[in-house]
């Protein structure tokens, strides 16, 4: 106005006729309409008066396109009035910071998502269908919900400016909503803010750089225009790795529009990537087809073990998962007898008592009882890189068991992470039963042989191993050393964040057969590799090996900040480990290191919720196993870092 450019008359509409908002929290209604109007009030100054704000309403905006009135018309009458204005105004304009809301975590919360019919189906026909994802929870988020309202509701023409999650830029799962965007709309503009550290850790969360909110979900600005042309165009751009909060929010003072930052034209793949997009090669081979179009070496897959109650049915003393398992199948028992006793009986929330699941809670309905097994149930399993425990392994109180109760440890599995997985790809081998989590996104594993009752399947395509050049001693150390490759891993970034691992035939197959061998029998049997001899361990008292938690000692870096002292860990109070070499830590299993792992898990760990401790201590009757078992993945580690550098060049041969 003071350019010239509108007129206070301009402004006056677009208070009194054109401006609207929604809130649903009484508290921030208020508060919105009082900043609203204070601004307006600057603007219109003391000799024209106050005026009111009438274009906001009280309501959940996904519910006002629901049904026709909003809230009970005897209190809210001028609330609804306002409500239908609104819906008969045409919106050519809509900004927004909508909430990021996920699916509960805790079953015992009974705090689902609200279901929104007309919209979720608008979703379902749109989203959902573009999709070749087969899991869509993702697409129900709050903020794409926001997306897809705004979306209808400017119709042909408008803008839509939205602060969100970025996971729509990547995430495998949410490709069907790139695809729309880029059809629905003519022109996007979008500036990757990242600061998505849930699920990372390590060098993948500091890459990442500091959240611009308080929250572990990356942000970005998105900036949708519909102008009723024929172009389809997409703008991109990213702030630096590493950035703090600091220098984002700096960034955007200095920027402050798209018209000054640089950014790349995007155009989707055919697979509706717009970054990290997969390389294609002839003929592929993946390590398996989830399509089963004659393109995978596996036949099958097994998904590892998600109880859904980990503090109740692991731990590292096997008596204790017995007495653990025992008292909930006991207290869900007695609920059960409550609720036949009486039906209208609502069953204990309290997690002290019961880990409730939708498995349990089916059981739970149906008035049916658990028995307990007791030893015969119980299995060693590899819960975390390098770290094992023990687990009461029943169908009846795991939530999602696999066929791991028939599993045959003479056949070692490859373990690859879940195709949404948000760190950087890694692998790793088993000879017994694996937890989901070792891997992020859910852990799929992959052996020759399948155990079914009495018998063992093949279960590789001989065909496509004979296409490598390979045989079956061989397929397995192969398949392992080129997934542990630096180079491969570099070189399909785009196909390992989206697709099962392409199997290529190389150059070198007799060396990368080799050193796959070592890795596997180096991480099968790392219980057994010889302790680590060139560090220095100092008693500061007469040694005691017990572990509560270790720790990396403070040292100030060449900026003079305070950082972790990796060369040297605390292991306990009478014991420090030193001279520990840097180049250990680059052997990285699911976004940290595998010495991180161990002083990750091997540490006395009270659950508040469950009122359960699991203490490594109890895990081996020789006092010193954490100790030499920290000094055996230090060697593990420099040992794979040697073998992975001894790799030769990736050169495919198609």
């Amino acid at each position: 106005m003071d350019e010239g450019k509108i007129t206070y008359d301009d402004i006056l509409r677009k208070y009194m006729n054109e401006l609207h908002a929604n809130e649903i929290i009484l508290l921030s209604y208020y508060i919105a309409a009082i900043n609203i109007e204070a601004v307006f009030d600057e603007v219109n100054g003391p000799d024209r008066g106050y005026k009111p704000f009438d274009g906001i309403v009280l309501t959940d905006t996904f519910e006002s396109t629901e049904r026709e009135s909003t809230l009970d018309d005897d209190m809210f009458g001028t609330n609804n009035e306002r409500l239908r204005k609104q819906q008969e105004t045409p919106i050519t304009a809509i900004i927004s910071n909508p909430p990021y809301s996920g699916r509960q975590k805790n079953e015992n919360d009974e705090n689902e998502n609200l279901r929104y019919p007309v919209l979720d189906d608008q979703i379902e026909n749109t989203y959902v269908k573009k999709s070749t994802a087969k899991a869509s929870h993702a697409v129900y988020d709050s903020y794409i919900r926001a997306i897809r309202w705004a979306s209808n509701r400017i119709d042909k023409k408008g803008i839509i400016g939205f602060i969100t999650s970025n996971s729509y830029i990547d995430a495998r799962s949410l490709d069907g909503l790139r695809s729309c965007l880029h059809a629905e709309f003519n022109h996007l503009y979008v500036f990757n803010l990242k600061g998505a550290i849930r699920g990372k850790v390590g060098i993948d969360a500091k890459k990442e750089g500091k959240n611009i909110f308080p929250i572990l979900t990356g942000v970005a600005i998105i900036l949708l225009i519909k102008d009723d042309s024929n172009i389809h165009e997409i703008k991109y751009a990213e702030i630096e790795d590493f950035s703090s909060k600091k220098q984002k929010l700096d960034f955007l003072k200095s920027h402050f529009s798209f018209a000054h930052i640089a950014t790349t034209s995007i155009v989707p793949s055919l697979n509706n990537d717009w970054i990290n997009k997969e390389r294609s090669i002839k003929n592929p081979i993946y390590i398996y087809d989830e399509k089963n179009t004659g393109k995978g070496i596996f036949y099958s897959k097994e998904i590892g073990i998600n109880t859904k109650r980990d503090k109740w049915v692991y731990g590292y003393s096997s008596d204790k998962v017995l007495n653990n398992s025992l008292r909930m199948i006991r207290n869900y028992n007695a609920e059960v007898a409550k609720l036949k006793r009486d039906p209208k009986y609502i069953a204990t929330k309290d997690n002290q008592k019961i880990s409730w699941s939708d498995e349990l809670k089916k059981k739970y309905k149906k008035g049916q009882t658990i028995s307990f097994i007791g030893k015969k149930s119980l299995v060693k399993v590899l819960f975390r890189p390098f770290t094992k425990k023990y687990l009461y392994l029943d169908k009846e109180i795991i939530a999602r068991p696999g066929n791991w109760k028939e599993y045959n440890t003479e056949f070692p599995t490859i373990i690859i992470p879940g195709k949404s997985n948000r760190r950087s790809f890694s692998t790793l081998v088993a000879n017994v039963p694996i937890d989901q989590n070792i891997m992020d996104a859910g852990a799929q594993t992959f052996c020759i042989n399948q155990n079914h009752g009495l018998f063992n399947v093949e279960n590789i395509d001989a065909n496509l191993v004979k296409k490598l050049g390979l045989n079956n001693k061989d397929l397995m150390p192969y398949i392992y050393s080129l997934l542990n490759s630096p180079i491969y891993k570099k070189y399909f970034y785009g196909n390992l964040k989206k697709n099962y691992p392409l199997v290529i035939k190389t150059k070198f197959k007799d060396d990368y057969i080799d050193i796959g061998r070592k890795l596997m029998s180096l991480h099968l049997n790392y219980e057994e590799v010889p302790v680590y001899d060139k560090i220095d361990v100092h008693f500061s008292t007469t040694p005691n090996y017990k572990v509560e938690r270790m720790r990396f000692p403070k040292k100030r870096n060449d900026e003079g900040k305070n950082v972790d002292d990796k060369s040297t860990i605390k292991f306990n109070d009478s014991i420090t480990i030193s001279n520990i070499p840097e180049k250990a830590y680059n052997y990285i299993v699911n976004g940290k290191s595998a010495i991180e792992w161990i002083m990750d898990q091997y540490r006395v760990n009270p659950d508040r919720k469950s009122g359960i401790t699991d203490d490594p201590n109890d895990y081996s009757d020789d006092p010193k196993y954490i100790f030499n078992l920290l000094l055996r993945i230090i060697n593990v580690s420099v040992q794979t870092v040697d073998l992975i550098n001894q790799l030769p060049p990736l050169e495919i041969e198609e």
